[in-house]
């Protein structure tokens, strides 16, 4: 019975394991997959953790600062003999204390201390503290942005490996088709009522379209392959495509045109590194601003003649210390003027990235119109196609259409799916293109649910 138990929990668990890292049909689950495990989003979040800290490590610099100190040590002398005649010349009262120094050997001293230091004033304390806060606004809007390629990439790999399994369903049911031609070409060859040249140009054909299916049949292992190492899953995992999403999710898109770069992360990432150069170049002002702190030295010490710790002493000492900057020989304006010269030359990197944006914009949304356009001029082509070919496939059974009609309206077939397909993969990209240029692209994910 334990046995039975303990098998199903192992099940079980594996079943849970396997529904968390595999099996993503929708979209949806593998974008949300992708933002938990993808590799850079998860460097992201170490670099906020670590401009947390560095905003600490500033923050402490602030406050009091204790540092502790202690000493143990031995002394050695080598005895020597006072002179009797040395005696005569030194006071009487002097002379025991004389001899006793001279049978000293060894000094045992021991100090015990501590510093503390409070910073009371400092420019370059305050504006370096808040650059520390800006750097880490700056790692945040970053991680935003990796958001975004993220999904960006993953979105597009998805769709064009649904867009490959697409065609390999095509040429599947093509095939299929073709091959019971073939069988049924093959009878009539052997009773003489079709030519061999007929059934030798169908098998080529059939042959090609095999050649044709296992390189998309590769194309889409390494996409899928792809898709894994963005979406950070291991590589054993199973990974799905929901190729019917593909072709009934076409919502055509409302849009007033209403562009903001300010909305674009990587337009956010130019505006916080431009607060940050701010701060840099203030900081750079800082050093010549005064520095003033208090201190407080309290030591402790004792000496004797044995190792035994006599009684402590103390000395304490207590005090100002001001750091003035007087002359720095040009060294602190030129560091002021390197820092404006990075803040000036990002300006001009903002301005451009701006004018960019908006034009990427235009284009994308441009880009995205056309594309449902022709989506439904590429539909209907395919519809027509079908219909010719189930057509002239009755007319070749009923012995009123050649081998070479049938292989030209297949061909004409296959290729208006194609097209449709890419279509449809242009639809998709083009509105991904047109979400992430308006800065959009994460909030879209939440709409798709």
């Amino acid at each position: 019975m334990k046995v039975k138990v303990l098998l199903f929990l192992f099940v079980f668990s594996l079943g849970l394991f396997s529904n968390r890292v595999s099996g993503q049909s929708s979209l949806v689950n593998l974008l949300n997959y992708a933002l938990e495990h993808n590799r850079e989003i998860r460097k992201s979040n170490l670099q906020i953790k670590e401009a947390n800290y560095i905003r600490k490590e500033a923050l402490g610099h602030g406050l009091p600062q204790v540092d502790g100190s202690g000493s143990y040590s031995k002394m050695m002398f080598e005895k020597f003999d006072i002179p009797s005649s040395l005696y005569l010349m030194i006071p009487p009262a002097y002379a025991p204390m004389i001899k006793e120094l001279g049978s000293i050997d060894k000094v045992y001293s021991t100090s015990l201390g501590f510093q503390v230091t409070q910073l009371i004033y400092s420019q370059s304390y305050w504006i370096g503290l808040k650059t520390a806060q800006k750097t880490q606004e700056l790692y945040t809007v970053l991680k935003t942005k990796n958001e975004e390629d993220v999904i960006d990439d993953v979105a597009s790999t998805y769709y064009q490996t649904g867009s490959l399994m697409l065609q390999l369903q095509t040429l599947d049911k093509s095939l299929k088709n073709l091959r019971e031609i073939y069988r049924i070409a093959e009878l009539n060859y052997k009773s003489d009522f079709i030519k061999e040249t007929d059934v030798s140009r169908l098998k080529v054909t059939i042959t090609n379209l095999d050649v044709t299916r296992q390189t998309i049949k590769n194309g889409i292992d390494i996409q899928l392959n792809y898709l894994k190492a963005l979406a950070g899953m291991p590589d054993d995992s199973l990974l799905k495509i929901d190729t019917n999403a593909l072709l009934t999710d076409f919502e055509r898109i409302k849009t007033n045109g209403d562009f903001k770069a300010e909305n674009v992360p990587s337009y956010q990432v130019l505006l916080k590194q431009d607060e940050v150069y701010d701060q840099q170049v203030k900081l750079s002002k800082a050093k010549y601003y005064p520095t003033l702190a208090a201190y407080g030295n309290f030591s402790f010490s004792s000496y004797n003649t044995t190792s035994d710790i006599d009684k402590l002493k103390n000395m304490n000492t207590i005090g100002l210390n001001l750091s003035m900057p007087i002359f720095a020989s040009g060294v602190n304006s030129a560091k002021v003027n390197q820092a404006i010269m990075k803040k000036a030359e990002l300006q001009e990197d903002i301005m451009q990235t701006k004018d960019l944006l908006n034009i990427n914009y235009k284009n994308a949304l441009s880009e995205y119109q056309t594309a449902h356009d022709l989506l439904s001029v590429q539909k209907e082509n395919l519809e027509l196609s079908q219909k010719v070919y189930r057509q002239t496939l009755l007319q070749y059974q009923e012995g009123m259409a050649s081998m070479a009609d049938l292989l030209n309206v297949n061909s004409d077939f296959l290729q208006a799916d194609n097209s449709y397909n890419q279509q449809i993969l242009k639809c998709k990209t083009s509105e991904i293109k047109m979400y992430k240029a308006s800065g959009n692209l994460k909030p879209w994910i939440n709409s798709k649910k």
